[in-house]
């Protein structure tokens, strides 16, 4: 920051010039009271004069003084905004650290799969990259397989996106923005469910605000390259948790071609070269694998009942509300209605590019094809930032404070109690209230499948679902060795067909387990032993239950390429 150097306007000592020293005077009469004569100012090389009396500091001290008040007033409000950061972000993340550690909310399928992945490390996957799986190894390597070890990286990689959107909004204009925007992040309903779970958005997301940070840092006038390079490796690891991550781009790209205050093609290329090597390893896994993620994203893309659907993009705009909350994502629309407010200011610019970038592509994508509402969430990073602006500047603190916080934390405190009340009689509660109703159905009946398997002395445990088969393997500890996936096309559709596809002349004595009684039997009587060990229903819901069936098979001979 360049600052004005001081002047000193007053007097210095110089006095009224007197008598030569050494000169000879004539005599005069003494008056009886005589003014004392003041000393000349002494020539240049003469000694002996009378030192003139030193000024004064007071003036000369007053600008210096100002400033250094000023300053210190400043740097002791930075400080005391970032102490209050620092405790919001901790205080938090630990409560949902403390909250995992309940086991309130059983795996989810998608849960179960990314453990899996986390069992087998590789530098890739069928449709996910390595990031999330190998933190779930790490986790539950340090803190044991239970809900904390499987879902601890989701709460602290929220936590530190929090901090970094203090940090990056504190860096473009002070700590009160940069600790509004943490608080108004951590708070948002999605934010919140997203942190009791794990999935590949948490760890994506903390690489995503890594990114932030640094192109923030990297515009800077005189900033050091190395900001590019963080850029760069944050984008890289982005990606290696979750192929989003590359869509980064387009917003800065936006923001450096229409409204960047200079550009640094430089730079530029060393971010994109540091990001293409620390995404090779998983580039050159997709080569070896026949570049199974393309397949997966062109299914994700498929229109379905056509292109063009009004009701798909209102929902998905509906979703929104949830996702960041009705506040932030109202405050968003505000800021780019009154965009004529804020174009002047660069880091308004470049939140502003960082939204759009991908929010606007996902709605698109919505109307066109569909979109899931998480789709959209890494645009909520600089998009907090932006509303939080926005809405200060424009004096609605209070509705920053009751209504993103306030509704945060009731929604927070009714998931929760949901959740607990639920996992205690969700049997005899009706479906519609229970916000986790998905993840219901794995517990029941993994421990059926898994009760019998064990009972029975089956090596491996046979499904037609991939759903069921990830709960299990999350919930009975299963590696991939330990599961078999019924597939009578023999082509792979997801990573567990691509792995553990039942092959024809496999003897293993398997547990098939299925939620398709009817099925069963024609699964059963391609074995050359087949015996049912189990069938029934079970209620996740005081109105939902689902009917099953068990049989003990071995000597698979093939699939039957008319069924």
């Amino acid at each position: 920051m360049a600052g004005a150097a001081g002047s000193d306007d007053g007097e210095t000592g110089s006095g009224r010039a007197g008598a030569q020293p050494g000169a000879e005077a004539p005599e005069a009469p003494k008056p009886k009271t005589r003014a004392k004569p003041k000393p000349a100012a002494p020539k240049a090389g003469q000694t002996g004069a009378a030192k003139p009396k030193p000024a004064k500091p007071k003036a000369k001290a007053k600008a210096p003084r100002g400033a250094r008040a000023k300053a210190a007033a400043a740097a002791a409000e930075r400080a005391r905004w970032g102490w209050w950061a620092l405790a919001l972000v901790l205080g938090v993340t630990a409560l949902r650290v403390g909250l995992l550690a309940l086991d309130l909310i059983p795996p989810h399928f998608d849960e179960g799969q990314y453990w899996a992945y986390g069992q087998e490390l590789a530098w890739g996957y069928f449709s996910k990259p390595p990031g999330v799986g190998a933190l779930i190894r790490l986790s539950t390597e340090l803190f044991g397989q239970g809900g904390l070890g499987l879902r601890l990286a989701s709460p602290l990689a929220h936590g530190l996106i929090g901090w970094l959107l203090f940090a990056t909004a504190r860096r473009i204009w002070d700590g009160r923005t940069g600790f509004w925007a943490a608080a108004a992040y951590l708070a948002a309903p999605g934010v919140t469910v997203s942190a009791l779970i794990v999935s590949t958005d948490p760890p994506m997301m903390a690489a995503w605000a890594a990114a932030l940070y640094a192109l923030v840092r990297a515009g800077e006038p005189g900033a050091s390259k190395l900001w590019w390079a963080v850029l760069g490796l944050a984008l890289g690891l982005g990606g290696l948790a979750k192929y989003t991550a590359v869509a980064f781009a387009i917003g800065g790209l936006g923001y450096g071609l229409f409204s960047a205050r200079g550009r640094d093609l430089a730079g530029v290329a060393i971010a994109a070269g540091v990001a293409f090597l620390v995404l090779l390893p998983n580039i050159l896994w997709n080569a070896e694998n026949g570049f199974a993620t393309v397949s997966h994203v062109a299914e994700d893309a498929d229109p379905g009942d056509g292109y063009g659907n009004p009701g798909a993009l209102a929902e998905f705009l509906g979703a929104q509300l949830g996702v960041i909350g009705p506040v932030i994502f109202l405050g968003i629309l505000a800021a780019f209605w009154n965009r004529r407010q804020w174009l002047d200011d660069w880091g308004m610019r470049l939140m502003a590019w960082q939204t759009a970038g991908l929010l606007l592509p996902i709605a698109v994508l919505a109307f066109t094809t569909r979109a899931q509402p998480n789709w959209a969430a890494p645009a909520y990073l600089a998009g907090t930032v932006l509303a939080v602006r926005f809405l200060l500047e424009a004096g609605r603190r209070r509705l920053l404070l009751g209504g993103q916080l306030g509704l945060g934390a009731l929604a927070a405190a009714a998931m929760v109690g949901l959740a607990a009340l639920y996992g205690a009689r969700g049997p005899e509660l009706p479906r519609w209230g229970d916000p986790f109703k998905k993840v219901r159905i794995g517990p029941p009946f993994c421990e059926l499948a898994l009760g019998a398997m064990a009972e029975e002395g089956a090596e491996a445990l046979l499904a037609t679902d991939r759903r069921r088969l990830s709960e299990c393997m999350v919930l009975g500890g299963l590696g991939w060795d330990r599961i078999a996936v019924w597939n009578p096309d023999l082509l792979p559709a997801n990573h567990h067909e691509m792995v553990a596809t039942l092959q024809p002349g496999d003897d293993r004595r398997l547990l098939l387990a299925v939620l398709n009684p009817a099925a069963a039997g024609a699964i059963a009587a391609r074995f050359d032993e087949a015996i049912e060990v189990d069938a029934g229903r079970f209620a996740t819901h005081g109105d939902r239950q689902y009917s099953y069936a068990l049989w003990v098979v071995q000597g698979f001979r093939g699939y039957d390429t008319t069924y």
